[in-house]
């Protein structure tokens, strides 16, 4: 994956460059988006590359005719996400929440920024092409209306299908604070061994104690509480004052397999190929048996998307 941006052009630029009858920005930021495109299709030409963001407002049927040209002789499939948004209530939250906090205005005063992105969008506005059916039936695209109705049109691949998943499934408005926390310390994490499924140490419960009492002093207790199957989060769920409880299998950390239980030094001496490999390559390699962080990814997707949902009813 691989997020392209500039640095030189366009940052802390006035309203007025964004105006189509502006030659000169037009110029300047056609220049800049043949530059972007250009590193894209370089990097594409690297190993095991296969997913680009450019992330722009392509607002013309021309701008994004340039893209697929520039691309699709490279072989590389492009779909185009349309956000288009005319609830002037989530467009100010917007603005404000995210806008206004970008590099383009550093340093300059918040109401001053609202009002200079606001005119930004009006420039936007004049030249703008939505994505239609009628006229762009052969492009991938997804069309995103006030975040919560979607337009889908010929995906083409897994990753594309993926994404139209993700952008139906995430709560971008909601403003939901989650707490990540390990269990505490397990008689394998005291002896240095990967897996297994042990209980807590004294120091262990000792953590677990203390996180039941940051809940309880931060009027936490009734939120859910989500953890795997292992004894050890399980026991450390024991002693907080949460009764909503919910235990996942898919929540369980890696399997490691043949190297379930035993110490990295030990992994080394009886399997220095495996050691090896898994310095090599962290994220891609499987312990043999068991899984790698690739398949972990994976299994947690359904139920990241699951959070995704419930959000809105906690």
């Amino acid at each position: 994956k691989a997020v392209v941006s500039t640095q030189s052009t366009g940052v802390n630029m006035p309203c007025d460059y964004y105006d189509p009858s502006n030659a000169e920005g037009a110029q300047s930021r056609r220049m800049v988006a043949n530059h972007v495109l250009d590193t894209i299709v370089d990097w594409f030409k690297e190993d095991e590359n296969c997913v680009a963001i450019l992330d722009a407002t392509n607002t013309t049927r021309e701008r994004r005719d340039l893209i697929l040209e520039r691309c699709s002789p490279e072989g590389i499939q492009v779909m185009f996400i349309e956000s288009v948004l005319d609830d002037t209530l989530i467009e100010e939250s917007n603005i404000r929440d995210h806008k206004i906090r970008c590099p383009d205005y550093q340093g300059c005063e918040p109401d001053a920024a609202f009002k200079d992105f606001s005119e930004r969008i009006q420039n936007y506005k004049k030249a703008y092409e939505t994505l239609c059916l009628n006229l762009d039936r052969e492009f991938s695209f997804i069309r995103v209306s006030n975040i919560t109705q979607f337009h889908i049109n010929n995906l083409a691949s897994t990753v594309q299908s993926k994404s139209a998943y993700f952008l139906m499934n995430i709560r971008p408005h909601t403003k939901t604070t989650l707490y990540l926390s390990r269990h505490g310390e397990s008689l394998f994490n005291e002896q240095a061994k990967i897996g297994g499924d042990t209980n807590l140490t004294d120091n262990g419960i000792r953590y677990a104690k203390k996180l039941g009492k940051f809940l309880q002093e931060n009027n936490l207790t009734e939120v859910p509480v989500w953890t795997s199957i292992m004894k050890r989060t399980i026991e450390t769920c024991s002693h907080l004052p949460n009764q909503n409880v919910q235990r996942y299998k898919c929540l369980n950390e890696i399997d490691a397999g043949r190297s379930d239980g035993l110490t990295y030094k030990q992994i080394e001496e009886l399997y220095p190929e495996d050691f090896a490999l898994r310095d090599l390559d962290k994220y891609n390699y499987r312990y043999p048996e068991g899984e790698s962080y690739q398949d972990v990814c994976c299994r947690l997707e359904p139920i990241i998307m699951d959070l995704e949902n419930r959000i809105r009813c906690y």
